[in-house]
């Protein structure tokens, strides 16, 4: 005999933070699981069959998802002086949290209430991770919980000279099944938690790429990955989970991102998700951002650093959407002459220079940068979208590529001098990137997998002038 039962696990993460606010959202995942034989066999439910098997749901997380609880109290606290900020819901998974001060450290926790108004903490545990018996996934209960804390960035008219925050990119290729090189996602995630451990990084800036690991079901049908709630478990909120809900992710659009590539609703998934239209309509200044005609926005960290996402994507015309006349605005406000803050940065999904060996630079993106970086002040860019790591400069700009983050390509990058490479690497292994600036200058360091527990860089090859290696330096 066997026995079913259909598990809900809860998540928590925050998909945007400012200097005085905050979103906190909640979702869940559900798996079918049978026991037979003193065995379990889980199975993540597909989006299309949440309506059959849990109560009637469409969607499990995002901001279009149905309400869990017909209310929802999110319990903010502020770390040291224990003053206490509640914010009551209604018919929604996400909390707006306004009025926060700015660099400061807090903590969360959130209260499901019924009709009949009792209360219980989402996400409280015990906690259910994917764990592998043998080379079957299970869901096991882990034996810690959720850290839910947060910092607030400084205020926009403090010059915050020290900044560190992780790039990571083309990581979507999920965790459902064991490491198997040079799939690596589960290799870099780990290391990027440990990161996160030691050196308290604020945010992640997310190169592109983000969902793109197919079900079987999915290959056989012909869908595309991204486009459903279900497709982001293994991928997103799987791997990264113990950090969602402590630093916010800013991402920019990658082909295997975009509906002109993969005839889905990836980009409408990415903005549900990410709550990126909330974050623009409530949170930040809309000027900031055009999501209309592309991802295209940009944000602060006090009045000297600043970063700009830019959708390199094409369109249904087949131009890249820089090169769009309705994004121009947006362009000419993000590289203005008249501001120019110590720190400048641009990211993007396809690269300026890329040495390959399967992608070339981006023309368009380089013909934007040549044309802006003399009067906006770009000094570094982040791009992916080709699975290894280089570091390129050109006109004295600094441009990193990150493409490691869920899979690297193993064989060598070859067009060196047009791509002005410096040094390049990830051949062999996963990376992602930490970046520290202190002032005037900026260190960048592609982090591999965990040896020992320990984070350590990837090996480096040289191309030219002086040989360099990690971290390189950027001033």
């Amino acid at each position: 005999m066997s026995a079913k039962r259909i598990h809900r696990e809860e998540y928590l993460y925050l998909p945007a933070l400012t200097h005085n606010a905050a979103i906190i959202a909640w979702g869940a995942f559900f798996f079918k699981v049978e026991a037979k034989d003193g065995k379990e066999k889980w199975e993540k439910l597909d989006d299309d069959d949440l309506a059959k098997r849990a109560d009637g749901r469409k969607q499990s997380i995002g901001e279009s998802s149905e309400a869990y609880a017909a209310k929802a109290t999110v319990f903010v606290t502020e770390v040291g002086s224990g003053n206490e900020q509640k914010i009551e819901v209604e018919a929604t998974n996400h909390a707006v949290v306004q009025g926060l001060k700015p660099d400061t450290e807090y903590t969360f926790r959130v209260v499901m209430r019924g009709k009949n108004g009792k209360g219980s903490e989402w996400a409280a545990g015990p906690l259910r991770d994917w764990h592998f018996d043998g080379s079957e996934g299970v869901m096991r209960v882990c034996d810690h919980g959720y850290e839910n804390r947060f910092h607030t960035f400084p205020a926009q008219d403090t010059d915050a000279a020290n900044l560190t925050f992780a790039v990571i990119g083309d990581f979507g290729r999920g965790v459902k099944k064991p490491p198997k090189l040079p799939q690596c996602q589960r290799q870099v995630a780990e290391a990027l938690e440990a990161a996160y451990d030691q050196h308290r990084f604020r945010f992640i800036l997310a190169t592109g790429d983000i969902i793109y690991a197919k079900t079987f079901l999915k290959i056989i049908t012909g869908g595309a990955s991204g486009d459903e709630d279900d497709d982001w478990f293994y991928t997103y909120f799987q791997p990264y989970r113990y950090l969602l809900n402590r630093v916010p992710v800013f991402p920019v659009i990658g082909n295997h991102d975009d509906d002109d590539n993969e005839k889905s609703g990836d980009r409408d998934q990415i903005y549900d998700n990410l709550y990126l239209p909330t974050q623009f309509r409530e949170l930040r200044d809309a000027q900031d951002a055009n999501l209309e005609s592309g991802l295209f926005y940009r944000f602060h960290y006090g009045a000297e650093i600043e970063f700009v996402c830019l959708d390199t994507s094409k369109g249904e015309d087949g131009k890249c959407s820089i090169e769009h006349l309705q994004n121009q605005d947006f362009i000419n406000r993000a590289f203005s002459i008249v501001t120019q803050p110590r720190w400048r940065i641009p990211f993007s999904h396809h690269p300026a220079f890329c040495a390959g060996p399967q992608h070339g630079g981006l023309k368009e993106l380089r013909r934007l940068f040549e044309q802006r970086s003399s009067t906006a002040g770009i000094r570094v860019t982040f791009s992916g979208h080709e699975h290894n790591f280089q570091y390129s400069l050109a006109d004295g700009i600094a441009h990193f590529l990150t493409g490691g983050g869920g899979k690297y390509r193993e064989s060598r990058p070859k067009d060196f001098a047009d791509a002005k490479t410096q040094v390049w690497g990830g051949n062999d292994e996963g990376h992602f990137l930490l970046v520290e600036i202190t002032g005037e200058q900026m260190k960048v360091t592609p982090i591999g997998h965990l040896a020992d527990g320990q984070l350590r860089h990837i090996r480096i090859n040289h191309v030219a002038g002086q040989q360099l290696s990690p971290p390189f330096l950027v001033s």
